[in-house]
């Protein structure tokens, strides 16, 4: 442990002895635990941002595969009523919104698996914690049983118990109670351009003239 991360941890647990001197392994084990609990409370807003943005990007998958039903269907009326030129734009549309329904399963899926991912990371954090907490109760008792050995050893040494000195070499306790950390990161979103489509026109126009043909053999039976 570095000196400036011993100077953090003392001064959070309110002990002002010298760094080369013992310290006192109850009051650290509290700060470990209130440590903890910091940073499970910071995990999870971040788990709750992440089933947001997943949340979000359903819905926008959903609504592109409504509207890419919705003018596959204008189209097709369209077409019925002789309006050519209405059910090649209808299908224009269409074949935008299958498009972004292609990006946005793929965008919702991968957001999907990384909330599954911090959610199994908090509930992992919070098991470690609850084990912490637990054995909190047993280092304790270890320490003061320590300490009163020690206090014990000097009474037949000394014949008087010094009061207030902090316990040596206490063999028994974990030296480290490591902290854990979540650390978010949030797939970025892809850019997604909405002023048009990414094919050439020559690719769409045949893409459209596919549809076409195939809403012309629909209506001829």
């Amino acid at each position: 442990m570095g000196v400036f991360k011993r100077l953090k941890d003392m001064t959070k647990a309110s002990l002002h002895e010298l760094l080369d001197k013992v310290e006192d392994p109850i009051v650290m084990l509290n700060q470990y635990l209130r440590d903890m609990e910091e940073e499970i409370a910071q995990a999870e807003v971040t788990v709750a941002r992440q089933i947001a943005n997943e949340r979000k990007l359903k819905e926008r998958y959903e609504e592109a595969v409504r509207l890419t039903g919705k003018f596959g269907d204008q189209a097709e009326q369209a077409l019925r009523n002789g309006q050519e030129a209405a059910a090649r734009q209808l299908l224009e549309q269409k074949l935008y919104y299958e498009q972004k329904t292609a990006e946005y399963r793929d965008l919702h899926e991968q957001a999907k698996r990384q909330a599954e991912e911090l959610v199994q990371q908090l509930h992992e954090m919070k098991d470690a914690f609850y084990q912490m907490r637990n054995k909190r109760s047993e280092l304790v008792a270890r320490a003061q049983l320590a300490k009163a050995k020690k206090q014990m050893a000097e009474v037949t040494s000394n014949n008087s118990i010094e009061g207030g000195d902090a316990v040596r070499g206490f063999r028994r306790m974990e030296e480290k109670i490591m902290q854990l950390e979540v650390e978010a990161d949030i797939a970025r979103m892809p850019y997604l351009n909405k002023s048009g489509f990414n094919h050439e026109d020559a690719v769409k126009q045949q893409k459209i003239e596919e549809q076409m043909e195939l809403l012309r053999q629909k209506l001829n039976g």
